[in-house]
């Protein structure tokens, strides 16, 4: 999306980055006060942000001329420098170009460069790339352990449950079903689902 191409147009002079959601124009609190798709929808999904002052009229410019919009949406942006760039996602490292180092700049790609997800120094985001993973290896091991914890209460409990409803039935047994001529065998399923489980019925 061209989003330097919109940012230009219509003098736009708080961030514009290109995300998941479309092309956003926002500020370091509220990136996504107005959102473009590319289509060249307009919206602003935030009520009562940015209704007024600029927003308002950079959306109304917007929203005069569609197809003027879609055309800047849709040429290329063109960058009088391409500067290196690194960031990462998952166990990729990623090269992209900037004409301007770090933050609240973008990269010509449209990606907002957070200080701690870009950088023109390989190396460093080698580093936070494995801090990351390691740091996500070392939650989620936490979360299983602790998961495992539960499921092993659960299971107990589960058994306690059946127990009691095994006794409850071989003392006092439910009538023969009229039509099978068979009764529930709940002691049955209860011994069952404690070989399944791994335990001594």
């Amino acid at each position: 999306m061209g989003w330097k191409n919109v940012k230009e147009h219509y003098g736009i002079t708080h961030i514009v980055q290109v995300t998941d959601n479309g092309m956003c124009i926002g500020s370091a609190y509220v990136h996504d006060i107005i959102v473009i798709d590319a289509n060249g929808a307009v919206t602003q999904p935030h009520n009562g942000i940015g209704q007024s002052g600029q927003f308002a009229r950079w959306r109304a410019a917007m929203e005069g001329d569609k197809a003027a919009l879609l055309r800047l949406i849709e040429d290329k942006d063109t960058f009088a420098i391409s500067l290196p760039v690194f960031t990462y996602n998952g166990g990729d490292i990623i090269e992209e170009a900037c004409e301007e180092y770090e933050w609240p700049n973008v990269t010509h790609a449209g990606h907002l460069m957070y200080e701690n997800r870009f950088s023109a120094d390989k190396s460093q985001v080698v580093t936070w790339a494995k801090r990351n993973a390691a740091a996500g290896v070392e939650l989620m091991t936490d979360s299983i352990a602790d998961a495992e914890t539960r499921l092993n209460a659960m299971k107990t409990r589960r058994r306690t449950y059946q127990s009691n409803l095994a006794k409850l039935c071989a003392g006092y047994p439910d009538p023969a079903d009229v039509t099978t001529g068979t009764a529930p065998n709940y002691y049955t399923d209860y011994v069952d689902q404690q070989i399944a489980d791994g335990a001594t019925p």
